[in-house]
């Protein structure tokens, strides 16, 4: 039986694989499987890349119980890693995938006055970049 930390820690990276390998793709997330079990013997190291291509065959339509079972399944398989490598407890978090970051929403308001005929404006517009109106000069 493995220690809590180890447990925690591998409970922790499936799940995150598990998710990123339902959003990601099972291409892009082998990569970095067969990056983090690059200490295991070349059995093991099949064997985590078939995790990757069965984990993506059993989320093509994702249901939470199917999330689960792979999970576990993914579990077990990096705390035996972990028991066996302990130093590769600090690059669990590689098998995350990044966020990208939040992006930028802009407003642009626009006012005029003239006539709006199929997407044209007939007459004035003013637009205001931040700064005040200059009176329709």
């Amino acid at each position: 039986m493995y220690d809590a930390e180890l447990m925690a820690v591998a409970t922790g990276a499936a799940g995150t694989l598990v998710a990123a390998i339902a959003t990601s793709g099972a291409e892009k997330m082998r990569l970095k499987v067969a990056h983090f079990f690059r200490r295991a013997t070349p059995d093991e190291q099949r064997a985590a890349a078939q995790a990757v291509d069965d984990t993506a065959a059993q989320l093509t339509a994702p249901s939470p119980e199917a999330q689960a079972l792979a999970a576990t399944a993914w579990a077990q398989l990096i705390a035996q890693y972990l028991a066996e490598h302990r130093d590769a407890m600090s690059e669990v978090d590689e098998l995350a995938v990044p966020t990208p970051p939040a992006s930028k929403v802009w407003n642009q308001h626009n006012t005029g006055t003239g006539t709006f005929i199929g997407g044209d404006v007939h007459g004035g517009m003013t637009f205001n970049y931040g700064g005040a109106s200059d009176g329709g000069r």
